[in-house]
């Protein structure tokens, strides 16, 4: 845990240099405009942590194992806005400071908001139970830990699904998908190796024929075809990960599924259920 704990020192330091910032230097004796400086922040911040944090698409730009801390841009955007609260004119001082306090212990929840998810909802153990090469996923919520060891494994690095629970951050609602990053990129560093953030189409995936990729899908909501909700079991907006072995004789794709191992998708399938996210190593 040691890059997550200078993660959030590191973050913590941002936040305070950001509300220092705000409360010295970038305000004015309008209190109108502070006001809505501190409200478009707290906004920000808020929207951010709902539909910003935790996207796959921020280990392209921070590609550390703690970039689920460092990208967290929410408790930034808070701190700003305790910087801005401070500086309310009209306003006692016991009741900036009650706001100050509120704003940035809402940064510090969203710096470390992974540790704390984790200590609110204990992670499941995990298990060491393989069929036919997938690991397969000893509860609802460690499809990802499941996951990573089957991509692990067929690259050569002997894992199970309980070694990677802890590194994935895994709680008992499930993995954050930065957290999946992290516990692939650790055990990835520790044997020389390299994690590629997919940023390809579906063509693209299978043109490169470069296996295995660990994928994350999903059913959207709205699919007409009723074959995934009522025969596969999908839960319409609910997560999952699977790994893509291979390319069968007939122009499908083997998947490693933690669920219920080895299966076969067609191209259509993998339209509908994946959306572009997923990582392979080198």
């Amino acid at each position: 845990m040691t890059d997550i704990y200078i993660a959030i020192a590191v973050m913590s330091l941002v936040c305070c240099l950001a509300a220092t910032f705000t409360s010295r230097y970038a305000y004015t004796s309008k209190g109108q405009l502070v006001m809505l400086c501190m409200a478009c922040s707290v906004l920000a911040a808020v929207y951010f942590q709902f539909y910003g944090s935790g996207q796959l698409m921020w280990a392209r730009l921070v590609p550390l194992s703690a970039a689920i801390i460092y990208t967290n841009l929410a408790a930034v955007f808070a701190a700003l806005a305790a910087g801005w609260a401070w500086r309310l004119p009209k306003i006692p001082a016991w009741r900036r400071a009650i706001m100050v306090a509120l704003l940035g212990a809402m940064s510090l929840a969203a710096i470390i908001w992974p540790l704390l998810s984790i200590a609110l909802r204990p992670p499941p153990q995990g298990g060491e139970e393989w069929e036919d090469g997938v690991a397969m996923q000893t509860s609802w919520a460690t499809c990802s830990p499941a996951a990573a060891a089957t991509l692990l494994s067929a690259e050569g690095i002997e894992v199970d699904e309980s070694d990677l629970v802890p590194l994935c951050l895994t709680d008992s609602s499930g993995t954050p998908t930065l957290g999946l990053y992290r516990g692939i990129k650790l055990m990835a560093q520790r044997n020389n190796r390299r994690v590629e953030v997919l940023d390809e189409s579906l063509e693209q995936l299978i043109a490169k024929d470069d296996w295995p990729v660990l994928l994350a899908v999903e059913l959207p909501y709205g699919v007409d075809d009723r074959r995934y909700a009522d025969q596969w079991g999908w839960i319409p907006g609910m997560g999952h990960s699977v790994v893509a072995v291979g390319t069968t004789a007939d122009g499908g794709v083997l998947i490693a599924d933690p669920s219920v191992g080895l299966e076969r998708w067609t191209a259509d399938d993998l339209q509908i259920l994946w959306h572009g996210k997923g990582m392979r190593l080198h």
